[in-house]
């Protein structure tokens, strides 16, 4: 045991902080909210255990979730440091469980199974499935993503029930997949946890070598622990129970991961003696916007109650800004960014947050026509390369003369027309040949002339209303339809993509031009990632990749319902992480914050976000 001695404050913290870098031995749960300072608290305590209690630094292991975030962090403790060098080790969930078992196993990096080979491996084994997919490349990152929640949540694959493909299909899948990854002798990062908690519940010497090894174990953004990495946790911390553990359940947004924000309440069960402290003053936020904030969050249920306060005696900016349509939103997101740049706050200071990475397309394209420097932090996915809005094109294509054989079988049996990929022999096909192959009577001849006949119509009209043509008489809508019931998927989501690139290009006269736009997007899309490269210009993040970060001024757009919280949000649960998602973006802003909540989006009509309705009643 050792002793806690007293602390040289000199005004540097508050009186919670020090409570939290003060604490030695035994089990703490430190409730971090946003800009409260946490990972000074995490390296001023490691540096008060060694050079203030007397641990010896080698028995401290500190976790974080990235490598950048476990790197930033060492590096923080070595310039409060020097010129001293303690062995304190650093690191991942993921490196450090892999250390463990390649040192009981005698393993190597070999073995490791890289994002890329996983991602090779489960296109091979849906390739091999009689199963059908538009579009493979979603299918393999929505595989891998439930994949790692079936080990993660430590769930039994016949009782996980797919959200996007058949269940028998995905278990089948999913065995498959494990199964070829045994017979290469590989691990994927997922499995190196599940290795690590069967090896430290199977070899008592193995778990009490590492207890011995890792006596005081420091655990940062603990609200995103799966229930896989607290199961080993638990193990490694007990009986000593030197377990500091640094996070905020209002911060928890990677359900998707596995993430259960419900692990820091669960923590307070498992360790009864656990002492808690609340860091509640917030260093980052002016006054109006965590107020602001908190009338959101304090919406959640079974969270820790928290009392925030900014430290900022300035009040700040906070404006709901209502706009007509998306237009009009960029519109007056183009003028504030100008105004701040004209009042000296740099580009590099300013970020715009969004819901999804699919809401960046047409701000992108907008903001290179005005001229303005960005910064694309995830990528952007290509509008024109989602398999409905192609396969529309290919319906515009096809009826402008381009007869190429790649085209027409992609959209050939868009809806069914039961014709088969037999009669396209040549490329470019010929319509006349095809006809005489199918001469027989049957259902495919009488769909394959009103096919031709629909293209002639099709010829005939300006993009816009080709494009409801296509979906509603020839029968694209239906045919979408039918595909999303059978991958269990959201229908709504591909409607939502084809009314968006209708409001593209809605105001064009040919399909030249269309076609014209398409290159044009694409250049666009690689100006963004050379400019991106660069690093300069105003951040552009969805809200999840703006957790951990912070700017001075902050515009979050799009803040309906069906955007955020998402759609596809339908249980308390989900809805919860929305709101946090929300929170943890609003939260971002230093000094001041847009959101901005337009009428119409792609042409339909939007109702605002229930989170503004929250600030609105909670707020003057």
């Amino acid at each position: 045991m050792h002793k806690t001695v007293p602390f040289k404050n000199g005004n540097r913290f508050d009186d919670k902080q020090l409570q939290a870098i003060t604490h030695v031995d035994g089990c703490m749960l430190t409730v971090a909210g946003p800009g409260s300072g946490k990972t000074t608290v995490i390296t001023e305590r490691i540096k008060y255990l060694i050079t203030s209690a007397g641990v010896n630094p080698a028995d401290i292991l500190v976790i974080t979730f990235t490598r950048a975030a476990a790197g930033e962090m060492e590096t923080r403790f070595k310039n409060l440091t020097k010129p001293h060098a303690y062995p304190v080790r650093f690191g991942t969930f993921h490196s450090i469980f892999f250390w463990i078992i390649k040192t009981a196993y005698k393993l190597d990096n070999s073995c490791i199974m890289t994002e890329e080979e996983k991602r090779k491996l489960v296109y091979e084994a849906l390739s091999q499935m009689s199963v059908k997919f538009e579009n493979k490349e979603d299918s393999v990152t929505s595989a891998l993503a439930q994949m790692s929640i079936v080990k993660c949540d430590m769930i039994d694959i016949q009782h996980y029930y797919s959200h996007d493909m058949p269940e028998e299909v995905f278990r089948t899948l999913y065995r498959n997949v494990t199964y070829m990854q045994k017979k290469m002798h590989k691990l994927d990062f997922d499995d190196m946890m599940v290795v690590c908690y069967e090896l430290l519940t199977k070899r008592p010497d193995v778990l009490a070598q590492c207890r011995r090894i890792f006596r005081y174990i420091m655990v940062d953004e603990f609200q995103d622990s799966n229930r896989l990495q607290y199961e080993i946790l638990k193990l490694l911390a007990k009986p000593a129970c030197n377990l500091f553990v640094v996070g905020d359940d209002d911060q928890s947004v990677y359900g998707f991961r596995g993430a259960r924000p419900g692990i820091m309440q669960q923590f307070c069960k498992d360790f009864p003696s656990v002492k808690q402290v609340t860091l509640d003053m917030n260093y980052r936020c002016v006054k109006e916007i965590v107020a602001a904030s908190q009338a959101v969050i304090l919406n959640n249920g079974g969270r820790f109650q928290k009392n925030l306060r900014a430290f900022k005696k300035e009040s700040g900016i906070f404006r709901i800004v209502p706009c007509k349509d998306v237009e009009t939103e960029y519109r007056m997101l183009v003028e504030q960014i100008r105004s701040h740049a004209a009042q000296g706050i740099p580009y590099e200071n300013q970020a715009i947050l969004f819901r999804t990475n699919m809401q960046s397309r047409r701000l992108v394209y907008k903001l290179n026509s005005y001229g303005l420097p960005y910064v694309l932090n995830d990528k952007m996915p290509n509008i024109f390369e989602h398999f409905a809005v192609k396969n529309v094109l290919d319906y515009m294509h096809i009826a402008s003369g381009d007869l190429d054989r790649a085209r027409m079988l992609r959209i050939m049996n868009k809806p069914s027309r039961y014709i088969s990929r037999d009669v396209l022999a040549e490329n470019p096909v010929q319509l006349d040949r095809i006809r005489a192959r199918i001469k027989d009577g049957s259902f495919a001849e009488e769909a394959f002339e009103k096919f031709v006949a629909d293209l002639k119509v099709i010829r005939k009209l300006k993009p816009f209303a080709a494009l409801n043509f296509i979906r509603r008489f020839v029968g694209y809508d239906d045919y979408l339809k039918e595909y999303a019931e059978y991958r269990q998927m959201d229908v709504d989501a591909c409607y939502e993509i084809l009314d968006e690139f209708g409001s593209m290009i809605s105001e064009m006269n040919s399909f030249g031009e269309v076609f014209l736009f398409v290159e044009e997007y694409e250049e666009v899309l690689a100006k963004s990632i050379s400019q991106s490269r660069e690093g300069k210009g105003i951040s552009l993040l969805t809200m999840h990749g703006a957790k951990g970060l912070e700017f001075d001024c902050v515009y979050i757009i799009d803040a309906v319902e069906g955007i955020t919280p998402y759609r596809r949000s339908r249980t308390d649960e989900e809805m919860e992480e929305e709101r946090r998602m929300f929170y943890v973006a609003m939260t971002r802003a230093k000094e001041e914050l847009y959101i901005y909540v337009p009428s119409q989006i792609a042409g339909k009509v939007k109702t605002k976000s229930r989170f503004i309705c929250e600030i609105e009643k909670r707020l003057p």
